[in-house]
């Protein structure tokens, strides 16, 4: 089955909207509680691909349409932060990745290599050997847990941070 990646566009906010909304009322490796609209989905799809930003967004599809995304985002707001990024990736829960998954994110990694980013983060929820797994081979390495972060559906989630060198 052909995959192709893309940036993404306003067009594809639905599709991304469906698939990030899925993780956030099924599943802790998203800590949002409440899903999104369609309209936060589009604004929050324009902050990406801008001249002069090192933010991307791009969506993975095959033959049946959009099947995943991968993004960076600002680490945190304070201007020091600025060579630093979050990254993160998620393909449908109906999909068997079967690697795309992992070409998703190694795009993304090759973009932010040409931006002015010193240091890439992705926060994994754990338990998630997959996630882990990923994120080690495209040389990311575990820098730090957080205990019980965060809560949802009733239950405390710890976290893995890792961090790639670019």
């Amino acid at each position: 089955m052909d995959f192709n990646i893309r940036t993404a566009m306003v067009d594809d906010a639905e599709a991304i909207n469906r698939i990030g909304n899925w993780y956030i009322e099924n599943s802790a490796v998203n800590f949002d509680t409440e899903k999104w609209s369609l309209a936060q989905r589009i604004e929050w799809v324009r902050t990406f691909n801008l001249p002069d930003s090192p933010y991307n967004l791009l969506v993975g599809q095959d033959s049946g349409g959009i099947i995943g995304f991968a993004c960076n985002t600002r680490f945190k707001p304070k201007g020091a932060y600025n060579t630093s990024t979050e990254t993160t990736v998620y393909i449908a829960y109906d999909i068997k990745s079967v690697g795309r998954g992992g070409k998703l994110y190694s795009a993304l990694m090759d973009l932010i290599a040409e931006q002015d980013i010193h240091r890439a983060y992705g926060f994994i929820t754990l338990p998630n050997q997959a996630s882990i797994d990923l994120h080690q081979r495209l040389g990311f390495r575990l820098v730090g847990k957080f205990d019980e972060v965060g809560r949802k559906f009733g239950k405390y989630h710890s976290i893995a941070l890792y961090q790639k060198k670019f």
